[in-house]
């Protein structure tokens, strides 16, 4: 990192700041002054985010009505579950826009004689890669609309609110999008034939978007056990939640 970025100091009390490769939020550690880094010039991809549209007095609200959907959750949950703690954060996240054609060929073997099987798998995708090494997000569950998201405003984020930073950049999210891709063409095959013996993937990068969502991380108690629940601030929708199975 360029000696110039260690000097950067808080425009609040002066201290000095530290962050890490990719940082666009800082919180100074001495005088909790919150704001962002001017790195529009080496910054090269607009930096967006989608609008929370679940205040924090809508939050009982929503994870009841949660509670009370679905048959496999217990009959009494609703009444007996209690949110412990919410915590609004905003994820960074890329979302890799792609074409991806995977040619295969491989033996169907399942309902008789074994015959070999040619054919290919051809979509198109909004990719999600949450932009945290480690992070515990589900990624796969979480949908998005790209049509929805605004460009990044400070003034938009709620005070109770944290905001990550990135830990990966634009070609990291690339590369893992890809092997996700390759990873779901793999198992779309192995729906189609019982080995496989060739395949390719051929993938086409169409944009790359880099934003931060409001996710709600939710903690709920229910006859003396802790689960979680995530929840798309976005939409207002569950992403995924733990819940008693008995």
């Amino acid at each position: 990192m360029p000696e110039i970025l260690k000097e950067v100091g808080c425009p609040h009390c002066g201290a000095p700041l530290k962050f890490d490769k990719g940082d666009i939020i800082f919180t100074c550690g001495y005088c909790g002054f919150t704001g962002l880094f001017d790195l529009s010039k080496a910054f090269t991809h607009q930096h967006s985010m989608f609008l929370n549209q679940a205040p924090i007095d809508k939050i009982d609200q929503l994870i009841q009505d949660w509670f009370g959907e679905g048959f496999l959750k217990p009959h009494d949950l609703k009444k007996k579950g209690k949110v412990v703690e919410k915590k609004l954060v905003y994820v960074p996240i890329w979302v890799i826009s792609l074409d991806s054609i995977t040619t295969y060929e491989g033996f169907f073997e399942r309902l008789g004689p074994t015959v070999v099987k040619k054919s290919q798998i051809k979509r198109s995708y909004d990719w999600v890669v949450i932009a945290r090494k480690g992070a515990p997000f589900p990624e796969k569950e979480y949908h998005l609309s790209l049509e929805s998201k605004t460009p990044f405003d400070l003034t938009k984020l709620e005070k109770y609110s944290i905001v990550l930073n990135s830990e990966i950049d634009s070609e990291e999210a690339v590369d893992r999008a890809i092997e996700g891709v390759k990873s779901l063409h793999q198992y779309l095959i192995l729906r189609d034939v019982d080995k496989i013996i060739t395949s390719n993937t051929e993938v086409n990068i169409l944009e790359r978007n880099y934003l931060h969502a409001p996710i709600w991380f939710i903690t709920y108690e229910y006859k003396g056990d802790i689960y979680k629940i995530y929840l798309d601030g976005a939409r207002c929708e569950v992403i995924v939640g733990e819940f008693p199975t008995s």
